[in-house]
């Protein structure tokens, strides 16, 4: 009798969910607000990195086409397309950038700078900072016993020293790729976590490349 209960119960479920993957569309847009993340643990750049001051963080350039996106999550009956808010993806970027060197205890100054090397010359600061995206896309998919995300970031991130006269350059890619049982669980919240997915990753990608371009500078330095 028990057995037979239960399997009436997950056939209930079965047909719930069926008759909602059945259903027509429905489009939503859902703004996200980047903002910057503290990493879990360990310093943010080599300590012998901490001498330059005054660095001017160029606004990072967006070369994707869809310029508002971060991707498309789809649930059921329900498309939610990410977009960006007040400020578009690359000036979120930007901030982030900015609040990153704020948190190494750095000076980071707004100025301009194109990432080349003849205009190099001309910046205000004898540092400067310049990133292009190019890629970031995200996409979904939810399940009623599952939830699936995954992404790419891509960015280029450029440091220019006008005393030197040289840029140095890192590429960045980094490809989250998270699958979430839920079967049993009652308040997952799809859209959310596809959400908190996208700043982290973002954060991660703009760490992982300054990470990796400056502490490439102090091992030179050391040799």
């Amino acid at each position: 009798m028990r057995n037979w209960k239960r399997a009436r119960s997950l056939g209930a479920v079965l047909m719930l969910a069926a008759s909602l993957w059945g259903c027509a569309t429905s489009y939503v847009q859902r703004p996200v607000a980047l903002r910057y993340e503290d990493p879990k643990s360990g310093a943010l750049i080599d300590p012998s990195v901490q001498a330059f001051s005054d660095i001017i963080i160029a606004p990072f350039v967006d070369l994707r086409r869809q310029k508002s996106s971060f991707g498309t999550y789809q649930w059921g009956g329900l498309s939610v397309d990410f977009i960006s808010g007040r400020e578009t993806v690359a000036e979120g970027v930007t901030r982030i950038v900015r609040d990153f060197f704020v948190k190494a205890e750095m000076k980071p100054i707004r100025g301009r700078w194109n990432g080349r090397i003849d205009t190099l010359p001309g910046i205000q600061s004898e540092h400067a900072i310049y990133g292009e995206i190019e890629r970031l896309d995200f996409s979904g998919k939810g399940r009623f016993y599952e939830a699936k995300n995954q992404g790419t970031i891509r960015l280029i991130i450029k440091w220019g020293n006008r005393s030197a006269g040289k840029i140095v350059t890192r590429k960045v890619e980094i490809t989250p790729n998270m699958r979430e049982i839920h079967l049993f669980t009652s308040d997952f919240n799809h859209v959310e976590r596809m959400e908190a997915l996208i700043r982290s990753s973002v954060n991660r990608a703009i760490r992982e490349g300054l990470a990796t371009l400056f502490n490439s500078l102090a091992g030179r330095a050391r040799q």
